[in-house]
């Protein structure tokens, strides 16, 4: 999970295509509020607290890019479950908070209901606007107080873009996304424009194609425009896409050492490199899914990619030093404790 820098071009890369160019270096993100500090357990790779670039998420981020260039008002973005939508979105919006401060960025996450309330509803949006402790009770005053919000939220930026991530998008009912175009029309009327990205599992798909069945066009039109398969690592290249984040990220920010740094500051110094080892940690994720005899194709999912990563890097404090190398046995332990093998085997078990 991971941040940003810029320097050299690591010796692995992926080759660009035309649906997943690397147009920016691989980075990661240290999310805010991280106390700078150089005790171990307090960074953030150790806290879980950091977003880290993939393929994927350079995909997306390239998908918001073009939403927003072009003024799209919605797109929507499927995965299985435990992808890494979420962390994506945290990317996401993190890219767009420093590189486009003119936007505002939203995020809503979109809880399961049995029935459909407005209130409940415009209570979410004012929420992810920032409106949490008093919120108005009536659903007209509701529906005026986020427009105001997002009003004065925008005039601090001097923008007029907003863009709304909505986090399990597959739980919004029609009802739902009514109101949401009311909300669009509204901003709209207003000289605001409002960009929406249903983010979720791949209901949502089947969802647009009921919509369209349904000649439900206002729907579609509106908030499913573009779509994205977001795809966890599926190939060695992609992993040395998220590999080369931690030798390029920096904690703190700007004036600490990178991430591979940190925990190996003697290999680092004679040229250990994450990056390096994308084949070796591949293929140990691919030996332990044919060992497990796991059906269909391998596709890692980031919690388990990560906790590998994060296996390696924290036993780094003990077996640092000039010459190190990570080979596979490292990895191949870093696979077996990620639960990589033990997750998939439940998921089949219930399915």
């Amino acid at each position: 999970m991971s941040d940003h820098p810029s320097p050299t071009t690591a010796s692995l890369q992926p080759k660009a295509t035309p649906s997943a160019r690397r147009r920016r270096p691989a980075t990661a993100h240290a999310l805010p509020a991280t106390p700078s500090s150089t005790a171990p357990y307090l960074h953030p790779l150790v806290r879980r607290h950091y977003r880290v670039a993939t393929t994927a998420i350079e995909e997306l981020v390239d998908l918001v890019e073009h939403c927003v260039r072009l003024l799209i008002p919605g797109a929507l973005v499927h995965a299985r479950p435990r992808m890494g939508k979420t962390h994506a979105i945290d990317y996401a919006a993190l890219h767009l908070n420093r590189r486009r401060p003119d936007l505002l960025v939203l995020r809503m996450s979109c809880e399961h209901h049995r029935t459909q309330f407005e209130g409940s509803f415009f209570s979410a949006l004012l929420a992810a606007a920032g409106v949490r402790d008093t919120q108005p009770a009536s659903i007209s005053h509701k529906r005026f107080a986020l427009a105001r919000r997002l009003s004065e939220q925008l005039q601090l930026r001097e923008g007029h873009i907003v863009v709304l991530f909505c986090d399990e998008a597959q739980r919004l009912s029609k009802h739902a996304l009514e109101w949401l175009r009311d909300v669009h029309d509204q901003l709209a009327q207003q000289g605001v424009r409002l960009i929406t990205f249903l983010v979720g599992q791949p209901q949502l798909m089947e969802h647009k194609a009921q919509y369209q069945l349904a000649g439900e066009e206002q729907i579609v039109a509106r908030f499913m425009i573009e779509q994205l398969n977001f795809r966890g690592i599926s190939t060695a290249e992609a992993a040395a896409t998220c590999l080369a984040s931690y030798d390029l990220t920096r904690y703190p920010e700007k004036s600490g050492p990178t991430f591979t740094q940190f925990f190996c500051p003697l290999a680092w110094r004679s040229g250990l490199r994450l990056e390096r080892s994308a084949a070796d940690l591949w293929n140990a994720f691919v030996h332990a899914h044919a060992c497990a005899q796991l059906a269909g194709a391998i596709e890692i999912q980031m919690d388990y990619f990560t906790r590998a990563v994060e296996t390696v890097l924290t036993s780094g404090l003990d077996w640092d030093g000039i010459g190190l190398e990570l080979g596979p046995a490292h990895w191949e332990r870093a696979v077996r404790e990620s639960g990589y093998v033990a997750a998939q085997q439940t998921v089949r078990q219930t399915s």
